[in-house]
């Protein structure tokens, strides 16, 4: 009701306060029969979250939270809903997700405290109409709060998920690296050695087959190198922090050249996979720039938005002609993979170079939106 409202129907401001003041003591003296009601609504839908019981006593502390909210609206008249329901909805979510309770199950439960809520509080205005307008705030405020909590509890099971999905990726990758090292890294260095001893044994001495030597010698030991670096890749433990894991990278590096690293916006709106494979791909662009380019300055920037992540990586270096197909098999630079890992993130990486002129790699991912929104 409006000032000018209240003194057409000659009603003070404090006659409100007193009226709103008076429907949340009527909710608190009710809270207990609200909370038994609740419980017994679950009982009645089977609910799995009343049969255990840590997850009633979260469900039942929970349901409490959000009446002492509506409590709070209604003497305050505050214009939102505080954050303290954080807290309690992110551990409801995780512990949901860990013990695999079905989301739907909490749906339903956020329903049957509305209706049974509703239900008490319009009790009270049965018997003075007056404490409409109260009910009305009331159930506002109740959708209000159930819906920041459904919501909050979500994103911490959905989280919790996708945290389980990329430590996976990341055990799948460290047992990849282990089977490499083992098996084709081991016969690599066998065969080696077998050659070695070959040469010793035969005594050959004749310039060819000491230039055939030499030449599986060689591909034997630039196979290995190559294996090392993937194996070292899989084994690297994921980029948890996007700036973080680059200044590491680029400190371990010791650039002779002056690297300047800009990162903004929040990494969160992106998962943990695209973090990771958009580390590994401008890593890759920055040790492209200082091994290849020999530039005196590097720039690289990284800007996370809702909806998408951009990457650029520029230096003034001496720039390169680059390849429309290039051969996976020559690619001394990695851009195959830099390529094929955008496109698993179904991004876009651009590389804009010319002899003299410096390279500029870009990269694209679209984001599926806010994390938190």
């Amino acid at each position: 009701m409006s000032a000018d409202q209240a003194r057409e129907s000659g009603e003070t401001p404090q006659s409100i306060t007193e009226r709103y003041r008076r429907f949340a003591e009527l909710l608190q003296s009710d809270t207990a029969a609200i909370l038994a009601s609740y419980a017994e609504s679950l009982e009645a839908l089977n609910s799995p979250l009343i049969r255990d019981p840590q997850s009633q006593q979260q469900t039942m502390a929970n349901a409490a939270e959000a009446i002492a909210d509506i409590g709070a609206r209604l003497r305050s008249r505050a214009a939102r809903v505080n954050d303290q329901y954080k807290v309690t909805s992110w551990t409801i979510g995780v512990t949901r997700a860990e013990n695999q309770q079905n989301p739907a199950d909490s749906l339903r439960a956020a329903a049957a405290f509305f209706d049974v809520t509703v239900n008490s509080l319009a009790r009270f205005v049965r018997d003075d109409v007056d404490l409409l307008p109260c009910l009305i705030t009331a159930v506002l405020t109740l959708h209000e709060t159930i819906s920041l909590r459904v919501r909050e509890a979500t994103l911490a099971y959905s989280g919790y998920l996708l945290d389980r999905v990329h430590q996976a990726h990341v055990d799948e990758r460290r047992r990849i690296a282990r089977d490499l090292h083992d098996r084709l890294g081991e016969g690599l260095s066998v065969a080696l050695r077998q050659l070695e001893v070959y040469e010793i044994v035969t005594g050959q001495n004749s310039p060819e087959s000491q230039s055939r030597a030499a030449i599986v010698k060689d591909a034997l030991t630039e196979a290995m190198r190559r294996l090392r670096v993937v194996t070292s890749d899989l084994r690297q433990d994921s980029a948890t922090g996007l700036e973080k894991a680059l200044i590491s990278y680029i400190d371990s590096a010791n650039p002779s050249a002056e690297v300047s690293l800009q990162v903004s916006g929040d990494e969160t709106w992106a998962s943990p996979t695209i973090i990771d494979e958009t580390f590994m791909i401008v890593r890759e662009a920055i040790r492209n720039a200082l091994t290849h380019g020999a530039p005196q300055i590097v720039l690289v920037r990284v800007a996370v938005a809702p909806d998408e992540l951009r990457a650029s990586v520029d230096d003034d270096g001496r720039g390169f002609i680059p390849a429309k197909d290039p051969d996976p098999a020559f690619d001394g630079t990695g851009l195959v993979s830099m390529h094929e890992r955008a496109a698993l993130l179904a991004g876009q990486l651009t590389v804009i170079s010319a002899p003299g002129q410096g390279t500029r790699v870009e990269l694209m991912v679209p984001l599926s939106g806010h994390r938190d929104g």
